[in-house]
């Protein structure tokens, strides 16, 4: 899996619309570059904000040992 995704793509994997990617990433201060996130800053983001997303993007869009256990 690429470290740098689409917001459509993180969306198919979270299984939400990527408006609403765009905006958690917006809320979570993750730059969108060139049209595409960093997976990994995402998910470790939405741990830090305690997001209602964490959870799944921890499940789904992280490999073991790519972010520090929580």
């Amino acid at each position: 899996m690429s470290v740098h995704m689409t917001p459509g793509e993180i969306a198919t994997l979270l299984e939400v619309e990527p408006h609403v990617v765009e905006r958690a990433a917006d809320e979570t201060a993750v730059p969108v570059y060139q049209g595409r996130i960093d997976r990994v800053l995402f998910t470790e983001a939405l741990i830090a904000a305690d997001h209602h997303l964490a959870p799944i993007a921890r499940e789904r869009l992280v490999k073991t040992g790519e972010i520090s256990p929580a």
